[in-house]
């Protein structure tokens, strides 16, 4: 570990364990530190930190919570290989659990984490496969909307699986996974909305909305297509009365 010049140094006495941990994330996120890589021993964080090594101990147990490291008896501990639920999930639980109207902020998370995936695709652009996915799986769920017995579960399946898609056409592993977390908080929601629209006889909407979305990213226009993001929220929006 001769190379972990930034790993391997002292830390102050301030939230020891916390500072610990720090490190370490700060070197994973470097590169410093690898997938799949071992980290140094007990007794060399020990020495390097200048820290206990309970300290030492309790920052790898938390990392280990996290679904950032794993100890592989006899082995060691070793940097986890691809990204962990373990990290996401709590996190996102415990902000909506902390308060009663924790929808709206569940709703703003929404907002902000599709818009920025609409910003990102509009930046990186797409390539013709992942445009015509994109318009295939919007054709498919206007029919299913369209449909002359509309199977409610089957069109909140299939607007799921055009947001994933969209998700996904990121290319940004944590933009991906914080989003699939927010769609699994969100499925009840979306599928109640859904069977509001379809009450209210408003089938139209739902298949513009996402007809919408897909117009406003291939044009050039910002404005259109925060427009077409905001519609897309109307029903579920009032279905909280916000």
């Amino acid at each position: 570990m001769e190379d972990n010049k930034s790993l391997m140094t002292p830390i102050n006495n301030k939230s020891v364990v916390q500072k610990v941990i720090d490190k370490i994330t700060d070197a994973i996120i470097s590169g410093e530190l690898k997938p799949g890589d071992k980290l140094p021993t007990e007794v060399e964080m020990v020495t390097a930190f200048q820290v206990g090594r309970n300290t030492v101990r309790e920052a790898i147990r938390v990392l280990g919570a996290y679904g950032v490291v794993e100890i592989r008896r006899p082995e060691g501990t070793f940097v986890c290989n691809g990204f962990s639920e373990k990290l996401i999930n709590p996190m996102l639980y415990s902000i909506i659990l902390q308060k009663e109207d924790s929808y709206r902020d569940l709703i703003g998370l929404r907002r902000i984490i599709e818009t920025g995936i609409m910003q990102l695709i509009r930046k990186q652009g797409l390539d013709e496969n992942e445009w015509a996915e994109l318009e295939h799986l919007c054709e498919d769920l206007s029919q299913k909307i369209c449909s002359k017995t509309p199977d409610i579960e089957a069109i909140a399946e299939a607007d799921i699986r055009f947001h994933y898609a969209m998700a996904r056409a990121t290319k940004n592993a944590l933009v991906i996974k914080v989003h699939d977390v927010v769609v699994d908080l969100t499925r009840e929601s979306r599928l109640r909305t859904i069977r509001r629209i379809f009450q209210e006889h408003d089938e139209e909407y739902l298949a513009k909305t996402h007809q919408d979305l897909l117009a406003a990213l291939q044009g050039t226009d910002v404005a259109e297509l925060y427009e077409a993001i905001e519609n897309s929220y109307f029903y579920w929006k009032s279905s909280y009365n916000w």
